[in-house]
């Protein structure tokens, strides 16, 4: 299904920046970039009216907040074709809901404040009368089980993140339709080992020219400071036959663009084929008629081989683009971290890339203020970001979470302290990607548009180089510039992250 104009979508205040509202019901705020994303552009979703999905008068109607990143945007785009399917009407304002959805977030705590504060919200207007009943999916439920529903009283139900076919079931609990209703809270979490199911019927959030596309859940990783394989449980691949049969519905609906995402993308193949199998799969879907882009997000620095570069290189649909977390550079930090590899190993992947594809835009995530983090470490990570100089690179603070083998890590570096630490980094690289836009003009790069003009300001779109909502924009001069459309724009200028080009 295309995008709807329907789903409210909160932005987290916490580091991983990619929630949207849906492009037509939106307005894009420009202003400085924030330490922790590093990005100039913030989506804040304009409200609109109810929206009925069919014709039939009396429809249940539900509000959903979608949180986290597009891993959890794609988990909702399936829970909102389901109850579209089932019937329900989606609002985007609370007030106007029979019952309130919340997809939660909470692999870190400001993830999981977020999702609190939104449930919160929702039982708030459900004693004042304003709603029927709430509904907890997602993250949260999975993490903390059935209990989740024990901490917030009010709450109807709760399901994990597998759950998708129960919430039609449970909303209509959440309403006390006859015959389903109990006297305490339901809760479905299954344990995150099943096959991960294709992703279908999608009632889409993004906007209809680009979609994620989950390439296989979960993560056998053991990084020292992350709950999500606790969550998401291990690597589970789809058939490279199920993920094509998904963009080609994509494709169907109007996608041009397809980001590839997982919790390890390159970790595809390792379960079902035993070995890593994403550059037979980019062959695979490259063939899928109607998209022209296809992008990586979420490698592995360990999971980037020759048959992959080779691969990105060769397929003409694969943009030069590659989202690759280090982490950390140095040798002892990224031990403490357990990330499986060492800092030369991360010098040979990049030099790799970019010998193989010379105009590849690199984009990667640092986390500071770990245990036993100490100022000579960041000394050297900041000279290796001026060394390597990544085109994209975020920043963020280390959150100390429950049940991770950080937690119980001594030297702990004092909050104030790690976020002088992610300031230091982002100045530094401030520096180099504002010198990167400026040598950018006068070239002619290929963008795509995402949203037309309005209000007196140009359409807005993205190179090659720019992933959705993490990366910079380039506003883009000329006639025609509707969402979706492929063009070629000479660049003229550069306003911090973004640039500014006219189409040729």
């Amino acid at each position: 299904m295309s995008a709807s104009p329907v789903v409210r979508r909160k932005r987290p205040v916490f580091h991983q920046p990619f929630i949207r509202a849906p492009a037509h019901c939106r307005e894009t705020v420009r202003g400085g970039p924030t330490p922790a994303s590093g990005n100039a552009s913030l989506a804040v979703a304009v409200p609109v009216h109810c929206h009925a999905m069919t014709s039939r008068p009396r429809q249940p109607r539900v509000g959903f907040a979608s949180l986290g990143c597009p891993k959890n945007l794609v988990d909702s785009e399936v829970l909102l074709g389901a109850l579209a399917k089932a019937g329900f009407a989606v609002c985007e304002d609370f007030r106007d809901a029979d019952v309130i959805v919340v997809n939660t977030c909470c692999f870190i705590r400001d993830a999981e404040k977020e999702s609190v504060a939104v449930i919160r919200e929702a039982l708030d207007l459900k004693k004042q009368g304003v709603c029927r009943g709430v509904v907890v999916t997602g993250c949260l439920p999975q993490r903390y089980g059935p209990g989740t529903a024990d901490r917030f009283p009010g709450v109807d139900a709760v399901l994990g993140v597998a759950e998708s076919d129960r919430i039609a079931a449970a909303c209509r609990f959440a309403l006390g339709d006859p015959g389903t209703r109990g006297g305490s809270p339901t809760a479905a979490i299954r344990p995150a080992t099943a096959p991960c199911s294709a992703d279908v019927s999608r009632l889409r959030l993004t906007p209809r020219h680009y979609a994620y596309v989950r390439v296989a859940e979960g993560c056998d990783h053991t990084c020292a400071f992350c709950i999500i394989p606790q969550i998401r449980g291990p690597v589970r691949s789809k058939p490279v036959e199920r993920v094509r049969a998904e963009v080609e519905e994509l494709a169907r609906d109007g996608t041009r663009e397809i980001c590839l995402i997982a919790q390890d993308t390159t970790a595809y193949g390792t379960d079902l084929y035993r070995r890593r199998a994403l550059h037979e799969l980019i062959r695979a879907v490259s063939a899928v008629s109607g998209i022209d882009w296809i992008r990586i997000l979420y490698a592995h620095p360990s999971g980037v081989t020759p048959e992959l570069i080779e691969t990105m290189a060769a397929v003409p649909q694969v943009v030069p683009y590659l989202d690759m977390p280090i982490q950390h550079v140095t040798d002892r930090m990224l031990g403490i971290m357990r990330r499986g590899h060492g800092k030369n190993h991360i010098h040979r992947v990049v030099d790799s890339l970019r010998a193989r594809i010379p105009r590849i835009t690199l984009r990667t995530t640092v986390l500071l203020g770990h245990p036993g983090e100490t100022d000579a470490d960041v000394d050297e990570l900041v000279s290796a970001i001026e060394g390597v100089r990544f085109e994209r690179l975020g920043a963020f603070v280390y959150s100390n979470e429950a049940g991770t083998r950080s937690a119980g890590l001594p030297g702990r570096v004092p909050p104030a302290e790690a976020a002088r630490r992610r300031d230091r980094v982002m100045q530094a690289q401030q520096a180099i990607a504002f010198a990167r836009n400026r040598s950018r003009i006068g070239e002619t790069l290929s963008a795509i548009v995402d949203a037309p003009p309005a209000r007196g300001r140009p359409a807005l779109g993205r190179t090659e180089g720019d992933a959705p909502d993490v990366d910079g924009t380039i506003q883009i001069h000329g006639k025609g510039l509707a969402p979706g459309r492929m063009v070629r724009a000479r660049i003229t200028g550069s306003n911090g992250y973004d640039l500014i080009g006219r189409i040729v």
